[in-house]
């Protein structure tokens, strides 16, 4: 009878460690999941981020941004503020 209770015994806790051994995994799996759908998150708002610098920095964005405040195309990569600063008389 002792010889039962002793397998009995070791067949509980070993049920009992696969028990924790599966809760644990379930609980990485869950928090895999959860870090790869954040990640995928992330990585679509950089592509929209990326986009939009592209529309904010293209030389057509720049080009009406620099008309609307002013300033004159002098030539195809400088631009002059029409406020000439003033020069000192020599």
């Amino acid at each position: 009878m002792k010889t039962v209770l002793r397998w009995g015994l070791v067949y509980l806790l070993l049920l009992a460690g696969l028990t924790a051994l599966g809760h644990y995994n379930q609980q990485l799996s869950a928090n895999l999941m959860a870090l790869q759908a954040t990640e995928a998150d992330r990585r679509q708002k950089e592509t929209l981020l990326l986009l939009q610098r592209y529309q904010l920095v293209s030389p057509l964005a720049l080009r009406e941004w620099a008309e609307a405040n002013g300033y004159i195309p002098m030539s195809l990569a400088r631009w002059a503020s029409p406020v000439q600063p003033e020069r000192s008389a020599p």
